[in-house]
């Protein structure tokens, strides 16, 4: 994650980050990292502490352990507590103590855990269940709609739509594919899907940005737009109101006090329901958005809670008049890319602000319409309006998928034969 290291090197930290084989080439080659560390599984505790002692590392030489990428939010916790918990010098007879955070920060990634808590606060949230046997599910043709996806899961990986016993037959198939479960059944939300990112320091919202996705994000998987336009708060007072509400008394459920958050909420007739909320910043290019929208460094607020230091606001930041903001990821069609737009062509199109084309001629293209973070690339679109900036997000998505040539993966052949 360059961007998060770039705002821990700006606060003055000296970082060191630990990383899976593939990484490691960009890390040590980055002027914001001093030194790597190199892990099978940066999600395990215990291969980033195992490497770290193998180097001469040990725990209580670093100020945090911290992560914004979501699979890695919980080990770094863990990792902390451990940190903060080891004493100083022999002389000590502990650390800096305080109750551990893992437990807490568990909430932000168990989904079923999370939807408990934020139901016993008394907020709307679909009703769900656990199941370690998904095919055990009895779905009547004319069942009403539910979804069924992993614990842990993110960007609407591994997340169907159950309408009935085909759809749950193919569900099952995929997941048992990818894993062993258990897995979350849980009731269909209606209605329009916002996502909520922002900063809570001290139990207390400092900053509140609300986006309207284009499409809900399970539409991906029908070939949707992921895109999410900013909504101006003048423009949207009701909401604005009812979405601290719903945000802060969720967040006070989860007891996340400190740091960012992505939440997302659906708006199902007259009521918002929540949906999940992750302890990170939102994925794609939610960062720019935010930060052309109201002028605030979500990554350089998130480097200052790691590091303890108080917050650079001084008063709720204001929308930026006359003009909407929309994220989006750029789609192409899966196999090899043979032709794709450049940066510049991409940045040349109608509202266009920010560009980043991620693969190459050459690249393996996968298919979109597995994840949400899934893309050939990253746009931040602009316009006047939240029509005119969602008619040129459709249209860039649009022109963009048509103007990437990507040769279909060829067929897989029969298993050669062993040799004699």
């Amino acid at each position: 994650m360059p961007r998060a290291v770039a705002a821990l090197a700006r606060a003055g930290a000296d970082v060191t980050c630990a990383v899976a084989p593939r990484d490691a080439a960009a890390a040590r080659g980055s002027d914001t990292v001093s030194r790597t560390v190199v892990v099978p599984d940066p999600t395990s505790a215990q291969h980033v502490l195992a490497a770290l002692a193998r180097d001469g590392l040990p725990l209580r030489a670093f100020t945090a352990v911290c992560s914004v990428l979501e699979y890695c939010i919980v080990p770094a916790q863990i990792l902390d507590d451990l940190r903060r918990a080891t004493p100083r010098t022999p002389a000590d007879r502990g650390g800096t103590g305080g109750e551990p955070r893992a437990p807490r920060i568990l909430a932000m990634r168990d989904k079923a855990l999370q939807k408990t808590l934020v139901r016993r606060a008394g907020l709307p949230v679909a009703d769900c269940t656990v199941t370690e046997h998904p095919e055990t599910i009895e779905v009547p043709p004319a069942a009403p709609r539910t979804v069924l996806k992993p614990l842990d899961g993110g960007g609407a990986r591994n997340t169907f739509l159950i309408t009935g016993p085909e759809s749950l037959h193919a569900a099952v198939t995929a997941l048992r594919a990818d894993g062993p479960g258990p897995w979350l059944l849980e009731e269909y939300i209606p209605g329009t899907e916002f996502q909520v990112d922002g900063i809570v320091r001290d139990g207390r919202l400092l900053v509140l940005s609300v986006s309207r996705y284009v499409q809900n994000l399970i539409e991906i998987h029908d070939g949707g737009v992921v895109a999410h336009i900013v909504l101006p708060p003048a423009r949207h007072t009701a909401l604005y109101t009812a979405a601290r509400a719903l945000t802060s008394a969720a967040l006070e459920a989860l007891a996340y006090s400190d740091g960012p958050f992505h939440l997302e909420m659906f708006q199902d007739g007259e009521r918002l329901v929540f949906g999940e909320c992750a302890a990170r910043v939102g994925g794609g290019r939610t960062d720019d958005v935010v930060r052309l929208a109201f002028g605030v460094d979500l990554r350089e607020e998130w480097a200052r809670t790691v590091l303890g230091r108080p917050s650079a606001l001084t008063k709720e930041p204001a929308h930026a008049p006359g003009t909407v903001f929309a994220g989006m990821n750029l789609p192409a069609p899966p196999g090899t890319v043979h032709r794709i737009p450049s940066h510049e062509q991409t940045l040349a199109r109608p509202g266009v602000v920010h560009a980043a084309i991620e693969v190459a001629p050459g690249d393996l293209m996968p298919d979109i319409t597995a994840a949400s973070h899934l893309r050939a690339g990253l746009a931040v679109v602009r316009g006047t309006t939240e029509t005119q900036t969602e008619t040129r997000v459709k249209d860039l998505a649009r022109w963009f998928h048509t103007h990437t040539v990507c040769a279909p993966h060829p067929p897989a052949g029969p298993a050669p034969k062993a040799a004699p």
